[in-house]
């Protein structure tokens, strides 16, 4: 995934509003999103975590640009929520240039509510809570090239393979196939004297392979009845 443009927004009042709107959706949705889903606890027995943010993304905000003569709007929603302006970037040449490509954008975020770890006097360490100022980054990214040599791969194992049925007759015929060889094989080996050797070739191939067929047709048989129920 490459970025092509990193552009800080000039937020405007409404970005907040969202912003904590997104809050509380992930809240009600998904709460490990939030402190990267740890508890206090948590972060206290992670010797290796001295600030962790609240939101450390944006990732379920749709982000749609309004692009005039000298600007670009920078309008974003999730789920239900509100078109809202987030704010707005100046409309530079090298900006003009990644949006000619083939792009898509989306937000990054900093700031906000984070905890931090500090020690106290007696050497113990507590959590604080902070809050500085949020600001939301606009980055635009270059869309991934479709790679059509695993297009044809899979257009091909689905035209072979049309049905999960036609890989299983497949895989049975081909046991089938394999038990037959490893019974005629055997045979010879007995025929020439290696009984022992032949016993094995035919244990190993013809009783191996039959035993799992027969263990799909019983394993089967349930599947069909509840489909024709």
């Amino acid at each position: 995934m490459t970025i092509l443009i990193n552009k800080k927004i000039n937020l405007t009042k409404d970005s907040d509003a969202l912003i904590q709107q997104y809050i509380e959706y992930l809240q009600d949705v998904n709460p490990k999103d939030l402190y990267e889903g740890l508890s206090n606890k948590q972060i206290l027995k992670n010797k290796f975590i001295f600030k962790i943010n609240q939101l450390e993304n944006l990732d379920l905000v749709n982000v749609d640009l309004h692009v005039t003569n000298n600007t670009i709007y920078v309008l974003g929603r999730f789920w239900n929520s509100k078109i809202v302006n987030l704010g707005a970037i100046p409309l530079t040449k090298p900006l003009k240039m990644a949006l000619a490509q083939d792009s898509y954008p989306t937000l990054s975020i900093s700031g906000g509510n984070y905890k931090k770890v500090v020690t106290d006097k007696n050497g113990e360490d507590t959590i604080v809570d902070h809050f500085e100022p949020y600001q939301l980054t606009l980055q635009i990214h270059k869309a991934e090239p479709i790679n059509y040599n695993v297009e044809k791969i899979d257009t091909l194992y689905h035209r072979t393979f049309k049905s999960e049925q036609s890989l299983i007759t497949i895989s049975k015929n081909l046991m089938r196939c394999f038990a037959v060889f490893g019974l005629l094989l055997g045979l010879g080996f007995m025929f020439v004297g290696f009984f022992l050797t032949g016993l094995m070739v035919i244990i190993a191939f013809f009783g191996v392979n039959s035993y799992t067929l027969l263990l799909a047709d019983t394993h089967m048989q349930p599947q069909r009845q509840r489909v024709n129920s």
